[in-house]
């Protein structure tokens, strides 16, 4: 019996050194966001979250519990670190994984925000050491650097790098697979696309999204590696979505604009809510990810009140805006809804525009009448409601703001670049009081050769040229559809010879020069049209004449 009291006693007097060995848990002393847990650290620099290169030790610190985080998510660890040249490099272990924490440099912030991507589900446990290094136990280093911790963050997955500024400094937000290349001519930024592809914990539905601010400065270049993007000045936003993407090559954004490259994940909002984006991009969209077969929906991202249609043809885009165009346009059609019969053998347009006081005079003359319009006329019908380009008001339906244009796959792909800048022209003209003012002002110095021309030519198209409001919109979206370039010819050769079999329209036609086949006073003064209404479009908006977009696509 007194054999085994002085056994327990032995035991217990040996336990007392080890238990006062083991880390102690302290609640960290820096901000902890994102999760739902409390973060300890098992050391008194842990929980002040302090490395001192000159008595290095490691950091260790473990949640109460494994933190609950939204997937696919990052783990965000800012801190200070100003030094170039670092004597060893401070590395982050979590969940058997381990990244390299780089260091500050002149111009680049005082303080680091490193997200790399958190396991799902995310380890309880992390730790930030030092590489070993010959100088690793010195203890004279009076000079050696500290790497600080300020927070740390659980937020949505990122890769890329952004600045911020505050009243506490500079902040630079970067993640690991992204580098920046600077050589003789060009300065770029590369985001390791495959690598960031193949990391798991991205649910389902989940797509990736590029975006970018740009500075102020010339033209910059997104490769995908599918694809190759062109910048305008004029953009100081650039967002690209996952459908354009390449995921076997690096995504690279080349010039001296980048204020930020970003790559972060997002479901794909459901159709048939507006995607946003640049014509330029909508004409290099792949159909095969369009979300309906039939067409696709976008919201022109820089002039969000108007709606872009792709049609996958031209009966498709017949059924949804045929009868419309022979109400708000058509001469002998107009302000009336037409049975299918009546228009069934007539052609209506190969693309489409229409601004919100039409629309909402089309939908509710049918509602009134209780018209039988097809299902794609009601389809259209939700799509502007939620958009608010028309509006329920007490019963009726009154008109929102904007309008909406239409192409079609059918069309060649020329005519595709062109029908778009014609359609997209009359969607700023809708929207935009001044470029209404600047096109009446120049239909109404237009020549009278020119004029009577081009009013037999729209008569020739079926357009009611009663209205004026709609022959100065046609007249400028029709200067404005090809380059300054080819105006001439335009108008000049093509445009003339289609009605000069008319006997009745021949004589609208200035005289014809019989030599070159061409009528020069026609090719002049629509030459001179187009370069004046480019130039206005290019100081308002960035544009040009035969361009709407301000990204081309390559």
């Amino acid at each position: 019996m007194i054999r085994r009291v002085f056994a327990w006693l032995l035991i217990a007097a040996l336990s007392v050194p080890l238990l006062s060995c083991a880390p102690k848990e302290r609640p960290v002393e820096f901000p902890v966001r994102g999760s739902n847990r409390i973060l300890f650290g098992m050391s008194r620099e842990a929980a002040e979250g302090r490395l001192d290169f000159s008595k290095p030790k490691k950091l260790e610190y473990m949640f109460d519990a494994a933190p609950v985080v939204s997937p696919p998510g990052s783990f965000e660890i800012a801190y200070s670190l100003a030094v170039s040249g670092l004597p060893q490099q401070p590395v982050l272990e979590m969940g058997g994984v381990s990244w390299a924490l780089p260091a500050s440099t002149a111009g680049l912030g005082d303080v680091i925000h490193y997200a790399v991507p958190a396991a799902d589900p995310v380890p309880r446990q992390f730790s930030i050491a030092l590489t070993d290094s010959v100088g690793k136990n010195s203890t004279a280093n009076d000079g050696a650097p500290v790497l600080q911790i300020h927070s740390v963050d659980f937020t949505e997955r990122w890769f890329g790098f952004y600045r911020r500024t505050d009243s506490y400094g500079d902040h630079l937000y970067i993640s690991p697979f992204v580098n920046n290349w600077s050589g003789e001519q060009v300065n770029s930024w590369v985001i390791d696309f495959p690598a960031v592809s193949a990391l798991p914990g991205v649910p389902t539905g989940f797509f990736p999204h590029v975006s970018a601010e740009l500075l102020p400065g010339r033209e910059a270049i997104l490769d995908t590696g599918n694809r190759r993007y062109e910048i305008s000045p004029r953009i100081d936003h650039l967002h690209l979505p996952p459908y354009l993407l390449s995921h076997n090559r690096a995504l690279t954004l080349s010039g001296d604009r980048a204020g930020s490259f970003r790559l972060t994940y997002a479901d794909v909002s459901r159709f048939p809510a507006p995607i946003p984006a640049d014509p330029g991009m909508i004409l290099a969209w792949p159909a095969e990810h369009w979300r309906d077969s039939r067409y696709e929906v976008f919201r022109w991202e820089h002039f969000p009140s108007l709606l872009i249609f792709d049609m996958a043809d031209y009966a498709v885009q017949d059924r949804m805006l045929k009868r419309l165009a022979f109400f708000v346009e058509k001469a002998g059609f107009r302000g009336r809804l037409a049975r299918d019969y009546e228009i069934a053998e007539l052609h209506g347009w190969n693309a489409h525009d229409y601004r919100a006081a039409d629309l909402a005079r089309f939908f509710q003359a049918a509602r009134a009448s209780r018209f039988p319009l097809l299902a794609e006329e009601r389809e259209l019908e939700q799509i502007l409601l939620h958009a608010g380009i028309i509006r329920e008001a007490v019963g009726r339906i009154e008109a929102g703001e904007g309008g909406i244009i239409s192409v079609s796959r059918e069309s060649e792909e020329y005519l595709r670049y062109r029908f778009m800048a014609h359609e997209g022209f009359h969607g700023l003209f809708f929207i935009d009081e001044d470029f209404r003012a600047f096109s009446g002002g120049r239909w109404q110095q237009l020549g009278p050769e020119a004029r009577r021309f081009i009013l037999s030519y729209f008569g020739f198209q079926q357009y009611d040229t009663a209205d004026e409001y709609l022959m100065v919109n046609e007249f400028m979206a029709h200067v404005l559809q090809q380059p300054v370039s080819q105006a001439g010819h335009y108008f000049g050769t093509l445009l003339p010879s289609r009605i000069e079999d008319s006997p009745r329209r021949r004589a609208d036609l200035p005289e014809k020069d019989t030599s070159t086949e061409t009528w020069p006073l026609l090719a002049e003064a629509f030459t001179r049209e187009a370069q004046a209404f480019s130039g206005y479009v290019e100081r308002r908006w960035g544009l040009a004449a035969g361009r709407v977009s301000l990204v081309t696509v390559r």
